[in-house]
């Protein structure tokens, strides 16, 4: 059995070549001095037996072989942070406090009321933050430290500090006003979507945003913002199914077949944490929880 001579610290050194695209750029982030970057990925490299770095032109570039393994090492990296956070979780035991952030999106969901009902007398001594926010403030509020753990619906651009982890999905509805000129299609075209105003989510990274249909598009970061203005006839929505049977929005929405969208008409549910935070046995907890609470209403 061959045993292994490479380290960790030579993956991490592997990568920052790679993302900074140098060795000497490497070696001022990570604080050292630039021989100590090229030799310890001149032993990677003797150590996996092939070449990492093609050297030949003025800048280091990534071989074929090299490509291949830095994918590798980033995951073994992700595997050793889960590693260090669950043993720092096992370790103490019990959180004593968690601070927990919730999408508006998802207010007043039974799944979500019940969870934290159940949260309340499954661990009574439990010092509890709620944060309620609008789409994108989740996952931002969990990547810097502001939350422990985030409840949301999946968004593109979420960073890759964070891990996501699906507990349920949600159907979604294409949604015009009764007075809206789509009303009265009852399965409207992609060229009749693209002639009326569209109302869409806004992604934290403008280039990660969904992309319009219609050239005529507003971006909201709250999906019952988009169903505000959609009952005022200001443009047609795809919105989750809940929201657009909320009261003070069903009587005022006409639902139309989405077919024409292209895109299949559910939403993720999920929850999310920083990848070397650490979830410690209450937030498990509460994820599992979350997750029977949205299934049972599902069979319902």
């Amino acid at each position: 059995m061959n045993v292994m001579r490479w380290s960790i610290d030579q993956l991490e050194i592997l990568i920052a070549c790679a993302e900074r695209g140098s060795f000497s750029a490497a070696a001022r982030h990570l604080g050292r001095a630039q021989s100590a970057i090229s030799t310890a990925i001149a032993h990677l490299e003797t150590d996996l037996d092939c070449q990492l770095f093609d050297r030949t032109g003025r800048m280091p570039r990534l071989t074929e072989a090299g490509e291949a393994l830095l994918h590798e090492a980033r995951a073994v990296i992700r595997q050793c942070q889960r590693l260090e956070s669950r043993a720092r979780a096992i370790g103490q035991g019990e959180e004593a406090r968690l601070v927990l952030a919730i999408d508006e999106a998802l207010v007043e969901m039974p799944p979500v009321d019940e969870s934290l009902e159940a949260l309340a007398g499954h661990y009574p001594s439990l010092q509890l933050t709620l944060l309620y926010g609008a789409q994108g403030d989740i996952a931002g509020w969990v990547e810097d430290r502001t939350a422990d753990l985030g409840i949301l619906l999946r968004q593109q651009g979420q960073g890759p500090l964070l891990e996501g982890i699906r507990i349920a999905h949600l159907q979604q509805a294409l949604v015009v006003a009764r007075h809206h000129p789509l009303a009265g299609l009852a399965a409207p075209s992609a060229g009749d979507l693209a002639g009326h105003r569209q109302l869409l989510i806004a992604s934290r990274s403008e280039g990660d945003a969904w992309q319009p249909l219609s050239a005529q598009f507003w971006r909201l970061n709250s999906f019952y913002s988009m169903a505000e203005l959609a009952t005022r006839g200001l443009g047609w929505a795809l919105v989750p199914q809940h929201i657009a049977q909320y009261p003070p929005f069903r009587d005022d929405l006409i639902h139309l077949a989405s077919d024409a969208l292209g895109t299949p008409p559910v939403i993720e549910v999920e929850t999310v944490s920083r990848r070397d935070g650490g979830r410690g046995p209450i937030a498990q907890w509460l994820q599992r929880t979350l997750g029977e609470r949205f299934r049972d209403h599902r069979l319902r």
